[in-house]
């Protein structure tokens, strides 16, 4: 018995050591859906494009990602094809490499970010089935894996000035580089590992599919709440920095702070929405992030100075991803027999629909101000916080995962 436990607690490094080298991929995709927002002002400033257009570009960004995704999802429950989380990873690095190369020609940058914006796409599904499978199908675990994406999203704009500063938009092959080395990294921690994790087809055989029904129902009212929290995450990264511009007149560099803090805030709120939902219930923090969100963006509204504005956008980061983790693992209670589907649709709204919207923000945007943009993304907060309560929990699930997952403490007790 001893020896089966020392097996397990070494299968459980092994896990450990995966979700870790896991979440650092997500940074790098993810830095690649940061950069997009960061490289806007550039766009505007450089290649002279208006506010519909350079959310055009958003738009690129998100357009095909949206019918995409689900379809990644569906095929990652389908055949595992564990291979797609890396090859989403290089598309979503080579697109953006290529838009500042091509930026005299809008159609051309249009074409490469939507080639990033289907890597994104290829690459959530497959990756979050394998996250969950690694952490136990908890909240904690799924946020230390979406943590990743978040810390991506940070540096992505202050990588994007290096690079844009120092070589212009012509440089931009440069932000190539994360995809690579995580990319590869994360392929020799894969392969070394491979035959400890659990394949497709176990883990497929293993889903206890005809006792746990699907509810779409109530994965539909989390589709609504989310294509809320879709919006204002999309709508924010691409406006932040230009309102500040607009409003107060300050330069790029200082703009981009606001940038910055968000994603950042959004790391601290997703470690901390993930282990709240442990302890405290998933739609208690749900709704609370929500409701914090909306009073946050009403905050960068009545701002008096751009300072206030950083300190506003702190705090909606922080607020809007404290659900994100209880999210997740909510479209996975509801949808037990479709884990890439539940995933592909979850992620694939924090992208997709927001970026459907934008070019609609960019227009009130042209219309009215910038400022006007986040009012409507308060109001859209508020729907999302109403929404919410008719979101319920879906209990046992996540007990009886973690324990198929991650038999150790089975053991320990036989051992004892």
């Amino acid at each position: 018995m001893c020896s089966l436990l020392e097996v397990s607690r070494r299968g459980a490094t092994r896990h450990r050591l995966g979700l870790w080298a896991l979440t650092a991929t997500h940074a790098a995709n993810d830095f690649y859906t940061g950069a997009v927002a960061a490289l806007l002002p550039f766009f505007v400033l450089h290649a002279e494009y208006s506010y519909a257009a350079v959310a055009g570009i958003t738009l690129a960004a998100t357009a095909l990602s949206s019918v995409a995704q689900p379809m990644f999802g569906h095929l990652s429950d389908r055949y595992g094809m564990r291979w797609m989380s890396l090859a989403g990873l290089l598309a979503a690095g080579a697109g953006i490499a290529l838009s500042g190369i091509v930026a005299d020609s809008y159609a051309a940058v249009w074409v490469v970010v939507a080639i990033s914006g289907i890597g994104v796409a290829a690459y959530h599904p497959a990756a979050t089935m394998e996250a969950r499978e690694l952490g136990g199908g908890t909240s904690g675990s799924m946020s230390l894996f979406s943590v990743g994406g978040n810390v991506g999203v940070a540096l992505a704009p202050s990588a994007v000035i290096l690079v844009v500063g120092t070589f212009g938009l012509s440089g931009s092959g440069f932000l190539l580089i994360p995809a690579v080395v995580l990319g590869s990294v994360y392929a020799l921690v894969s392969l070394r590992h491979l035959f400890t994790w659990t394949a497709p087809a176990e883990r497929s055989s293993a889903a206890p599919r005809a006792s746990i029904p699907d509810d779409w129902r109530a994965f539909m009212w989390l589709t609504a709440v989310l294509a809320t929290w879709s919006v204002a995450y999309v709508g924010t990264s691409t406006f932040v920095s230009l309102y500040s511009i607009q409003r107060f007149d300050v330069t790029t560099g200082f703009a981009s702070i606001a940038l910055s803090v968000f994603p950042a805030a959004g790391a601290v709120g997703t470690l901390a929405g993930g282990w709240l939902a442990d302890r405290l219930g998933r739609l208690r923090i749900v709704r609370t992030g929500y409701l914090l969100a909306s009073l946050s963006t009403m905050a960068m509204v009545l701002a008096p100075t751009p300072v206030v504005v950083i300190v506003a956008t702190a705090v909606l980061g922080a607020s809007l991803f404290l659900p994100f983790a209880a999210q997740i693992t909510l479209s996975h209670s509801y949808l037990p027999n479709r884990i890439g589907m539940a995933s592909g649709v979850t992620l694939g709204l924090t992208l997709s629909l927001g970026g459907l919207v934008s070019p609609l923000l960019g227009s009130i945007a042209d219309l009215r101000s910038v400022r006007s943009v986040f009012v409507v993304i308060a109001v859209l907060l508020a729907v999302g916080f109403a929404l919410s309560f008719v979101l319920k929990e879906r209990s046992g699930l996540v007990s009886a995962s973690r324990e198929q997952l991650n038999p150790t403490s089975e053991l320990e007790s036989a051992d004892d």
